[in-house]
């Protein structure tokens, strides 16, 4: 995964706002397998974040495996996540 300069900036600052001190990235199931939740949250105690562009990221092993291809961007002052797909085909689930 990569975070961009410009979503890095908007990170820290609703980090900084929320007191939150990591990006969390879950894997949640869903009708065409596991989808990402993206949340800023604190660190727990014993967990060592990977830091992606200076941005503290905690994610379980499923979360890592989807991430790869993944861009977090910025676009207009919101971010975006940039690169997944579903994979779920033509059966509209998505």
């Amino acid at each position: 995964m990569k975070i961009t300069d410009e979503a890095k900036d908007l990170l820290e600052k609703s980090m900084k706002e929320h007191d939150c001190d990591c990006l969390r990235i879950t894997a949640e199931p869903g009708c065409c397998g596991a989808s990402l939740n993206f949340t800023l949250d604190q660190l727990k105690s014993g967990e060592l974040p990977i830091v992606i562009n200076g941005i503290p990221v905690v994610m379980d092993q499923q979360a890592q495996e989807q991430t790869d291809a993944l861009t977090i961007n910025a676009d207009d002052g919101e971010l975006v996540i940039d690169g997944g797909s579903c994979g779920c085909g033509s059966s509209g689930c998505c």
